[in-house]
């Protein structure tokens, strides 16, 4: 037994590849870097929220600490290449509509500061597109709630109109019009002959919201008509718009 044991030492196990993360990172990837930290941390009642959106490339394994102290929200770094940090939620011991912080430091009070809204995890600029990684809910406290968002999937594909801080609530104000429908973009015109709808191929040549009536122009015939916006990328023509 002592001679298998002997030979069983010389023969070298394969070593486990190392992830790979060259190509970007999957928002489960990133969810399952940051469980492994929140079970290093001692905290087991917590599950990060899977991004539905990749994170970037990172030529090496990113690494994960609380944001500000807290393991509400994990930072998920990467500290090699042009570097980066994005957040993501865990809701680690948050009750649904309430959070602790202790925002005056060591050693003060923890107390309740109110329903969590969304706000701003890191700081991004005038223009950029807010992803499920860029967002965090954090306490209202005494802040005005009006024109404020309780939920981020209110948020995840909008754009800034401003640029804004970390830990800044977000509002209406701060950012672009929900545009259904963007200036020079392709969409797809919905035009009614009689009790038939043939779908042509056109051009937007103004933003419009769901409703709204726009100038647009149809590239079968390139003649410039109007229509009515009645969803992403989707306008509708009729004989009465004007």
């Amino acid at each position: 037994m002592r001679g298998l044991a002997a030979v069983f030492g010389l023969i070298a196990l394969p070593a486990l590849a190392a992830p790979d993360y060259s190509d970007g990172i999957s928002g489960q990837e990133a969810a399952e870097l940051v469980q492994i930290a929140l079970l290093d941390a001692g905290i087991t009642d917590a599950v990060p929220m899977v991004s539905i959106r990749p994170f970037p490339a990172c030529p090496v394994t990113p690494e994960v600490s609380p944001h500000q102290g807290s393991w509400s929200t994990a930072a998920l770094t990467c500290p090699s290449g042009a570097g980066w940090t994005r957040g993501v939620r865990t809701r680690a011991g948050i009750a649904p509509d309430t959070v602790s912080r202790d925002a005056a430091g060591p050693g003060t009070t923890q107390q309740t500061q109110g329903p969590l809204m969304v706000a701003m995890a890191r700081t991004m600029q005038r223009g950029d597109m807010i992803t499920a990684g860029d967002v965090v809910l954090l306490p209202r406290g005494d802040r005005s709630a009006l024109d404020t968002f309780a939920r981020i999937e209110d948020v995840v594909g909008r754009r800034l109109k401003v640029s804004l801080g970390a830990d800044q609530l977000l509002m209406t104000r701060h950012l672009d019009p929900d545009w259904a429908v963007r200036s020079g973009m392709p969409i797809a015109l919905m035009i009614s002959v009689g009790s038939f709808n043939v779908i042509a191929s056109g051009e937007a040549l103004t933003d419009g919201r769901v409703g709204d009536v726009i100038e647009l122009r149809n590239l079968s015939s390139q003649k410039i008509v109007k229509g009515v916006v009645t969803g992403d990328n989707q306008v509708s023509l009729g004989p009465n718009i004007n």
